[in-house]
């Protein structure tokens, strides 16, 4: 099972890092030909597809690895898939994909001295830290909830019904107010859409449903601007698509209300009851001095 392991992350490694160098150094010089035709670049599309298909090989291998899941890498510490991994998993796949890509078809058809002279989109660089940001908040955001007192009547509610509707291999627990699973197996991709809280934890949360569907929009869009431009731009290309502010603003939004539905619990526990009073007996009646 080892050799196989290092086997296929060998593929996974040649696909992503020399299939493209192989590719492009087919046709290293531009013809007259292509150059009166302007088709579609076809070399260059097919090293950015087998960089992209070489980097997930390798976030599915890491996944099954660690995690035993072919997403393993989108399984967080409470072994629930995370919506802040698989937007950063996303995002790296096509930035680092396309900048390998692009980098290695300008070396191999310009210069080594001005190849990584590439303009990078400000608006994307700046989408790539609201990521991070997501990322690296999200676990300071719930350890808030996890200092709450937990319900213990809605935990056993929200377990069972996950228990039975999801097929879990043992009923889930809860730091504080924050639902946990059990085991890696235990993660579905509906815990993309669910809430995070004992109380929230089998409904859908709109923070984190318009995330997902904003992240999905705004990737495939700049992933389709990108594959367009490798196909159809320079012969050496400068520059990446711009990501328009629009898309910015809609993705910055999208983490916003992400964030803040972590700090805020779904539900505030009711405080203890006092301990009851016990009832006062009557007092002993009064011995009587004798005369």
């Amino acid at each position: 099972m080892k050799l196989n392991g290092y086997l296929l992350r060998t593929l996974a490694v040649l696909l992503a890092a020399v299939a493209p160098v192989v590719i492009l150094l087919r046709q290293p010089h531009q013809s007259a030909d292509l150059a009166a035709a302007a088709p579609l670049d076809w070399p260059r599309l097919s090293a950015w597809a087998c960089c992209l298909l070489g980097l997930l090989a390798l976030f599915v291998l890491a996944g099954l690895r660690i995690r035993g899941r072919v997403l393993g890498v989108l399984i967080d510490e409470r072994n629930r898939y995370s919506l802040s991994r698989l937007q950063m998993s996303l995002w790296t796949l096509l930035v680092l994909g396309t900048l390998y890509a692009l980098y290695i078809a300008n070396i191999v058809r310009g210069d080594a001295i001005s190849a990584l002279m590439v303009d990078l989109d400000y608006n994307l660089i700046a989408l790539m830290g609201f990521s991070l940001a997501s990322f690296v908040s999200a676990p300071m955001a719930l350890s808030r909830k996890a200092d709450l007192p937990a319900d213990n009547s809605a935990l056993a509610s929200t377990g069972q019904q996950l228990l039975a509707s999801q097929n879990l291999t043992a009923m889930p627990s809860a730091a504080g107010q924050v639902l946990t699973k059990s085991a890696p197996q235990d993660a579905r991709l509906a815990d993309l859409i669910r809430g995070e809280d004992v109380t929230n934890g089998t409904i859908v949360d709109l923070p984190r449903l318009q995330m997902l569907l904003i992240t999905l929009l705004v990737v495939l869009v700049y992933g389709a601007a990108v594959g367009h431009s490798l196909g159809s731009g320079a012969w050496v290309l400068k520059e990446l698509p711009q990501l328009h502010n629009t898309l910015l603003l809609l993705a910055l939004i999208s983490h916003g209300g992400y964030v803040v539905g972590k700090l805020i619990p779904s539900s505030i526990t009711a405080p203890l009851a006092p301990p009851p009073v016990p009832d006062q007996q009557a007092p002993a009646p009064a011995l009587q001095n004798p005369q």
